[in-house]
């Protein structure tokens, strides 16, 4: 009986997904941030879905961009996170405009973690001072002006979204098995 309730209690830890680990991130300056990253833009939210590109999951997220200080992006961008903040997956909102800090790998081409230096433009004054005159701006038509005011019709997008759990299975087995015990006990 008492082996039994071990091996479902151990049954149940390995079904918890690695997203139930609170996300750990080591604070970096607005310096750090712009060496570290691939990219640094500013973007207003369009579309939040799904990622389906992977089978990892989380969220892909469309920007319209506005202003870049790093990177080679286009007027519109995909980036992906991971799909909570326990799993380092940052937490957007459609219609709002953000800093953003943007890594990129083979995985995922745009990526973007609660770990970057990524915010809101209300709340990243510090690092827009730090970060000054933006390499390329972009007006209302389809095109951007780089520094030396030459127009460019490059796009660059994709992106991707985060793991989805199955916390619900652990959490059952282990009251299947606390219940059997009771059973068993009143019996």
């Amino acid at each position: 009986m008492r082996w039994l309730l071990v091996f479902l209690i151990g049954l149940a830890s390995f079904t918890q997904p690695s997203e139930a680990r609170a996300c750990s991130c080591m604070k970096i300056t607005a310096s750090e941030g712009l060496s570290s990253s691939y990219a640094v833009f500013t973007g207003e939210v369009t579309k939040i879905k799904p990622n389906t590109a992977t089978k990892f999951g989380g969220v892909e997220i469309t920007l319209q961009v506005k202003k870049v200080w790093k990177g080679d992006i286009g007027e519109q961008v995909q980036v992906r996170t991971a799909g909570s903040s326990a799993a380092c997956g940052y937490n957007f909102v459609k219609g709002e405009t953000y800093l953003v800090y943007a890594d990129r790998d083979e995985a995922d081409p745009m990526r973007v973690s609660l770990c970057s230096r990524t915010a809101l433009v209300a709340s990243a004054q510090e690092d827009l001072d730090f970060l000054g005159k933006p390499s390329q701006e972009f007006d209302s038509g389809a095109r951007r002006k780089s520094k030396d005011g030459e127009a460019n019709n490059k796009d660059n997008c994709s992106a991707s979204p985060g793991p989805t759990g199955r916390t619900g299975l652990g959490w059952t087995l282990l009251f299947l098995a606390g219940a059997t015990l009771v059973l068993r006990r009143i019996a």
